[in-house]
């Protein structure tokens, strides 16, 4: 797991949540629910890193990235906590130790005024790492393998470009200095400060030396993926990585089949599903472009061009080589049930539960089979208040809900007939 919860406020459709995620989450709800606004989080974090917030607050749209409703408040805030940690050795007057990152808190609230040239100003900025602190009997020895000596808590406090560093909490009779977390070319970096206009997100202050959360968003994909496209002939130039729209799937496949190893997986795993793909392949054209090809059970001979397979069949190709062949810490999926048939949903939904326990993965779906397939906790239901605020629940956690199922009532029925709402 790597996000383990979401707090956000006054962010388009949404007023103010506060979501616990876990390694797979299915997010439902109506349409204009609030589903893709809920995405859009976490491509303005990415973007925020892979640019800067100026240019990620225009992405999205300016002063539309706020709740147009909310006319209260211009400030908009999102707090981030993770699991993901990080170890980290000391040696503390020749006392082998080591720290454990545990958990990762990352705030920050900006306001949107017309008062500054930028349109907005940074109003709080706090990034926190909360660790354990083992001593070690020698340097062979293991940090799990260590005497957990007591807590620590590491807070960096943006304040106008000047970085404050506080050690709020220090582990049992061991009192650390800052020399000793940080490396000398970060504390240089801290002493010289920041733009005034930045967040510690868009700078080299997020991987001190725990290295999460920058590296983190800038390793989200946001899958949307659309078949038409994988269709068509693409240049052999393009990046080797699956790209989120699924275009150039017939690179990422070339260079998979060139792999032994790697092609009898990639078999194996479309098999599972589409017991009559034969054969995969890519057709070169002079050089300069590929195309995919495939092969059938029902005519073994002849391959069939990119334009003559199917859109589900290339959607499960592309969902297999994002869950199984990529990198990164979280896939996201908008909607990936389309083109695909309702009895191949179950063995869809048991891949991501699988690739999930190395990787965090969120869905938006429409889909009933999703609902029907997906164990209980993993259901994230979106809905819109009577104010027209986009809220987020657990149907876990939801009393009415669990009457219903112990009254044979499937939680399906509960999302087709739009009564998950009145539920709530």
């Amino acid at each position: 797991m790597v996000i383990t919860r979401l707090k956000v406020s006054n962010f388009k459709s949404f007023k103010d949540i506060d979501v616990n995620l876990d390694d797979l989450n299915i997010l439902i709800g109506g349409n204009a629910s609030g589903k893709s606004n809920f995405i859009q989080i976490f491509s303005f974090l990415r973007d925020i890193c892979v640019y800067d917030l100026r240019n990620a607050i225009s992405i999205q749209g300016g002063d539309y990235i706020r709740n147009i409703k909310n006319k209260k408040s211009n400030v908009l805030s999102i707090e981030i906590h993770s699991n993901n940690g990080y170890n980290y050795p000391l040696d503390k007057n020749k006392v082998l130790s080591h720290l454990k990152v545990y958990e990762t808190k990352y705030k920050f609230e900006i306001e949107f005024t017309k008062e500054d040239k930028i349109g907005f100003r940074i109003l709080n900025d706090v990034l926190t790492y909360k660790f354990n602190f083992y001593s070690l009997e020698n340097k062979n020895q293991k940090w799990s393998e260590g005497e957990k000596k007591g807590e620590g808590e590491v807070i960096l406090l943006n304040n106008e470009g000047t970085i404050n560093f506080q050690l709020k909490k220090q582990p049992n009779k061991y009192s650390l200095v800052k020399n000793e977390l940080i490396p000398k070319f970060i504390l240089k970096a801290l002493s010289e400060g920041i733009k005034s206009s930045n967040i510690m997100l868009e700078t080299a202050f997020s991987i001190f030396p725990f290295r999460v959360l920058n590296d983190l968003f800038t390793r989200i994909s946001i899958y949307d993926l659309d078949p038409r496209l994988a269709k068509r002939s693409i240049s052999i130039s393009g990046k080797a990585d699956l790209e989120e729209d699924g275009s150039n799937i017939a690179i990422v496949l070339q260079k998979l089949l060139e792999d032994k190893d790697e092609k009898e997986r990639l078999f194996n795993l479309i098999k599972n599903i589409l017991p009559f793909v034969h054969d995969l392949g890519v057709e070169s054209f002079v050089d300069t472009s590929v195309i995919m090809k495939l092969k059938e059970t029902y005519s073994k001979r002849n391959f069939l061009p990119a334009s003559l397979i199917s859109d589900g069949t290339i959607t499960i190709t592309a969902l297999i080589v994002a869950l199984y062949f990529t990198s990164g810490y979280l896939n996201i999926f908008e909607e990936p049930e389309r083109n695909i048939h309702p009895s191949l949903i179950s063995k869809v939904l048991d891949m991501m539960t699988e690739t999930s326990k190395n990787k965090q993965i969120i869905v938006t779906t429409h889909n009933p089979e999703f609902v029907k397939n997906t164990n209980l906790k993993n259901l994230l239901f979106i809905s819109r208040d009577r104010n027209g605020y986009s809220t987020i629940s657990r149907l876990d956690k939801k009393k009415e809900i669990k009457i219903f199922l112990e009254n044979q009532i499937g939680i399906e029925e509960l999302y087709i007939d739009n009564l998950l709402g009145e539920a709530q």
